[in-house]
């Protein structure tokens, strides 16, 4: 369809590429948030991860695509281990290489693409390798640098297996500029804006200030198709947590949005800026939440000049999920029977079992598609007490992928809270986003703001800011940045210390208090003053993991050494 022209907020995939030269049609895959490496010391899930992105190149591969765009955590883990990098490499050698001829060509500056990886080329231009079908990819927030500005993408780029792009400076004072790589097939032109995960208030406060900056081709700029592809929430978890679509410029034609799991892949039209946003969704199952109910979808992109037409493809190797809700107050189970427990067990056995029989007869005919799907039952049991889950988990071990939480168990909401006790109100905020199950896609901001909303005078904190804290905390779980919030905790208790030496006088606890108090009230003023602290704190705390990990492979090395010679002197003296 026409991107320039449309005014319809309905996406009309009518268009027929068949009538134009095939010289001039640009096809692609896109797919984002495939989180290699997920749950992969799981015995049944562990494979999942991999299967679904295999497909997709395996698509790529039989629709003999010009290329696949990634959208951001191709990894799950920031730090993938060993494992989850050979099999993703072994995947890209087996798919991406081989004899088919490049037919469109890259006429940006590569440098300025690449020349952050330290190769300044495509990979498909590099005469030592032999690339069929060339990726390109922005990092997400799971797989984004640390450390030395390095992530699990310059390990692929370094190795020709992809071309990492969207790399940027995320500081706050010098802002982004968002330059595309530029592609060509005959008369069709393609350029391609990319910019991996920022946090999103820092990233909201530089659209706000101007500070991110498209730049546009010099030559005929409104002859190309623009595609921007972004990895930050797209529904407002927060007034800045979140970039609107309003922020972004009205010359794009299509926004490929990361991050988001749900498949909300048709292109929907946005009657302000006049493009079109597709979300592609994951392509793995990653939470037991509503949101990856939907069916997974990769998606087949064709550009024809200033037209363009995206087919859904649904990735049949995707693990099956069902979610069901009962009441136990319905079940017609007395509260006070002596048996009520076993009769809980095996209502709720038969449910199980009867989502598991709806999975199998709505299965694809995909021998890589898991036989055991994945169940979640959401179990009111007002009135009555939870049974043995571990027992309940063991019974299901040869039924579902996820035996030991098939079943979260809620109670009807009260009033009533234990003064004092943190954790009661915290466990209530996990169970609104499906405790239990992996969190990492319930944003610990959420989690942090709404506790300490709820929460009085006595239970909140003065001494460390809930923004400061849930960094960490997100530091520590999607970096595994062990020292992050020990790092913050001794920064910030340093730095209200010397202003309570320097700045002010107090004569007992009560101003003691309140001068803290009014400390930290001046923090909450100048946030891009805390942004820049943040990043120096959580900087300094990478560099103290990296020296930690080099002093133990070197005790490592040296116990070895030891061991070594021991032996050789237990032989020589057997000798």
């Amino acid at each position: 369809m026409d991107s320039s022209s449309s005014s319809d907020d309905e996406y009309n995939d009518s268009a027929n590429f068949d009538q134009h030269d095939s010289n001039d049609i640009l096809r692609l895959v896109v797919t984002t948030d495939n989180h290699l490496g997920f749950m992969e010391k799981d015995a049944e899930r562990g494979i999942d991860s991999y299967i679904s992105f295999e497909e997709a190149l395996e698509i790529a591969k039989e629709e003999q695509v010009d290329f696949i765009l990634l959208g951001g955590d191709l990894f799950h883990e920031n730090k993938p281990s060993r494992d989850c990098l050979t099999r993703c490499q072994k995947l890209f050698r087996e798919h991406c290489f081989g004899d088919k001829p490049i037919e469109f060509e890259i006429v940006s500056d590569e440098d300025t693409n690449f020349g952050h990886t330290g190769f300044p080329r495509a990979n498909f231009n590099d005469p030592n390798l032999n690339v069929s079908i060339p990726v390109f990819s922005i990092h997400g927030n799971h797989d984004d640098p640390t450390g030395q500005q390095k992530c699990a993408l310059d390990t692929l780029a370094a190795a020709g297996l992809i071309n990492y792009f969207g790399k940027s400076n995320t500081s706050c004072d010098q802002g982004v500029n968002i330059v595309p790589v530029l592609l060509q097939k005959g008369n069709t032109k393609l350029a391609i804006y990319g910019l991996g995960a920022i946090k999103d208030e820092r990233l909201y406060n530089m659209f706000e200030k101007g500070l991110v900056q498209f730049i546009r081709p010099a030559e005929d700029p409104d002859d190309w198709f623009n595609i921007f592809v972004i990895h930050q929430n797209r529904s407002a978890h927060g007034k800045k947590n979140y970039i609107p679509e309003t922020f972004l410029p009205n010359f794009l034609d299509l926004v490929i949005w990361g991050h988001e799991h749900e498949s909300r892949i048709k292109p929907e039209y946005n009657e302000i800026q006049r493009f079109y946003v597709s979300q592609p969704g994951s392509s793995v199952i990653t939470s037991l939440s509503e949101s990856e109910l939907a069916q997974k979808h990769i998606a087949l992109l064709k550009i024809h000049k200033k037209n363009f037409k995206l087919e859904p493809i649904p990735l049949r190797s995707c693990r099956q999920f069902m979610m069901s809700t009962v009441v136990l107050a319905d079940s017609n189970i007395n509260p006070t029977d002596k048996n009520v427990e076993l009769k809980i067990e095996q209502f709720l056995a038969k449910k199980v079992e009867k989502l598991v029989d709806e999975c199998h007869k709505n299965r694809y005919c995909y021998e890589k598609q898991p036989i055991k799907p994945l169940i979640r039952i959401k179990v009111d049991y007002t009135d009555y007490e939870p049974i043995n889950e571990i027992r309940f988990a063991q019974k299901m071990v040869e039924k579902v992928a996820n035996p030991r939480n098939i079943l979260q168990f809620y109670r009807k909401p009260t009033e009533r809270r234990e003064e004092g006790v943190l954790d009661v109100e915290a466990a209530k905020i996990l169970k609104m986003h499906g405790g239990g199950e992996q969190l990492e896609y319930v944003k610990v901001q959420d989690l942090v703001k709404k506790y300490f909303k709820k929460a009085d005078d006595k239970n909140k904190m003065i001494a460390i800011t809930e923004k400061g804290l849930s960094d960490a905390i997100q530091e520590y779980i999607e970096k595994d940045e062990k020292d992050a919030i020990s790092e913050l905790i001794n920064y910030q208790i340093d730095k209200i210390q010397n202003y309570l030496k320097k700045e002010v006088k107090w004569q007992n606890e009560f101003q003691l208090e309140e001068e803290i108090r009014n400390f930290q009230k001046m923090r909450l003023i100048n946030a891009e003053e805390e942004d820049l602290e943040l990043k120096e704190i959580f900087e300094k705390s990478r560099k103290n993991t990296q020296i930690n990990q080099r002093q133990t492979q070197l005790d490592d090395s040296d116990e070895e050494i030891v061991s070594t010679r021991k032996k050789n002197n237990y032989d020589s003296d057997e000798n």
